[in-house]
């Protein structure tokens, strides 16, 4: 018998961890970080010891308590979890760390399989001193739309489009049907062409599980902010701050963006100073051009304000009064384009908007929405018309409304399903 369980993304957005089970071998999609469900008791200034992080994260449920999938060696004396359950093999969608966090974690015989694009991105952040919890797994690059054979399961991977490099959905071929899973996906980036070749893949599919990001968020109505509109805020930025200083919020691991940015950047004649621990992950991917703070230093962007837009390390706000230093002019913004920290419902939040309320400095938003809109989603469903489609990654999994004999299941955590739908 097949089954499916749903260890993450349940009633949450982010978390993503599914398992499916065929002939005595496991699939797993996604191994993401748990998003808490109330106040993250791990946030800064908390800092883990290598050897107890998992152990801790597990104690205080954050972590599955998923069992044959953890290194032994990370885990208690004694844990159950430690126990050997059936061959595994973990498949990651992309390298963002609610889908891949606690991949470095894994049992070192499971294989991790993922698109070269996602691997390098991953080994350029270890590189960079940034990389997963638990370090590197071994790493098994996936060529789109080439089956891995998992026991009496195949896997295929199908390049989708998000907001950073290798984003990928899969297919999964049971001996009892076939899952489609999405990862995060949309269709208003540089490459929709991806994203709908994916429903096309997944067309008629027994399960269909979709991110549903969007629902529920109340997001504006009408089509969404693509990426030529970024390009064109940041472009108008340069311009009106004039002779000062831009400060930005960019997500490093978009690197289509970071890209973009620069020839934009340069064209209005500015170069980006990264803070250090960015500019060492962009080097390590490939980014040429890349200008590090320790490179020009304080005095190099007081002496040129306005030949600068910079970009200063804000993963855990430690050097938030660094700020303080900067050659803040009448024209200077902070033009937050999904960068961290990624939003209001960040613990951290508050506190930078505080410290750019106090230096004066407007905060403008110009990023675009890396997930699909709640319309999207649903053409989506439609197109690809499976029998049944399960929303994950959401708060609102019950505005997912399919159309035709497609069935919606909205999971509960850890309970195991056939392909028909029902508990097994």
């Amino acid at each position: 018998m097949t089954t499916v369980e749903f260890w993450g993304g349940v009633g949450v957005i982010g978390s993503s961890k599914i398992i499916v089970t065929d002939g005595g071998h496991r699939v797993m999609l996604d191994f993401g970080m748990d998003v808490p469900a109330g106040a993250d008791l791990f946030r800064a200034p908390v800092s883990l010891r290598p050897e107890r992080h998992l152990a801790q994260r597990l104690r205080m449920g954050a972590a599955p308590q998923v069992g044959g999938v953890y290194d032994p060696a990370l885990l208690d004396a004694g844990d159950p979890l430690a126990a050997e359950v059936m061959p595994t093999a973990l498949f990651l969608t992309h390298g963002h760390i609610d889908h891949c966090g606690l991949a470095g974690f894994v049992r070192p015989e499971v294989p991790v399989h993922a698109s070269p694009e996602t691997i390098a991105l991953l080994t350029a952040l270890t590189a960079a001193g940034d990389g997963l919890p638990g370090g590197d797994p071994v790493w098994h690059p996936v060529a789109p739309e080439s089956p891995v054979t998992v026991g009496p399961m195949t896997v295929e991977r199908i390049p989708v489009d998000h907001d950073t490099p290798g984003a990928s959905g899969y297919l999964v071929t049971t001996s009892e049907g076939v899952l489609a899973f999405t990862g995060d996906i949309r269709f208003h980036g540089r490459a929709p062409e991806r994203s709908w070749h994916f429903a096309d893949r997944a067309a008629g599919c027994d399960l269909l599980v979709t991110e549903g990001t969007a629902l529920g968020l109340g997001l504006p109505a009408g089509p969404p902010r693509n990426e030529d509109d970024v390009a064109a805020d940041f472009a108008a930025a340069l311009t009106e701050a004039g002779p000062d200083l831009l400060l930005l919020g960019l997500y490093p691991r978009d690197l289509e963006r970071v890209a973009e940015f620069l020839e934009i950047a340069a064209a209005a004649g500015r170069r980006i100073v990264w803070g250090d621990r960015v500019a060492a992950f962009l080097r390590a991917t490939g980014i040429e051009g890349v200008l590090s703070w320790s490179e020009l230093g304080l005095a190099g962007l007081r002496a040129e304000p306005g030949a600068f837009v910079y970009q200063p390390d804000m993963g855990t706000l430690s050097d938030i009064a660094e700020l303080a230093d900067l050659p803040v002019g009448p024209g200077t913004l902070w033009l937050h384009a999904n960068g961290e920290p990624l939003g209001p419902f960040e613990s951290r939040w508050q506190l930078f908007t505080e410290w750019l309320d106090a230096l004066g400095v407007p905060l403008r938003r110009i990023g675009s929405f890396g997930h699909a809109t709640a319309d999207d989603l649903h053409a989506l469903v439609h197109r690809a018309a499976p029998k049944i489609v399960v929303p994950i990654h959401t708060q609102a999994p019950d505005l997912l409304h399919p159309t035709g004999t497609t069935v919606r299941l909205i999971p509960q955590f850890a309970q195991k399903y056939r392909m028909d739908g029902r508990q097994a």
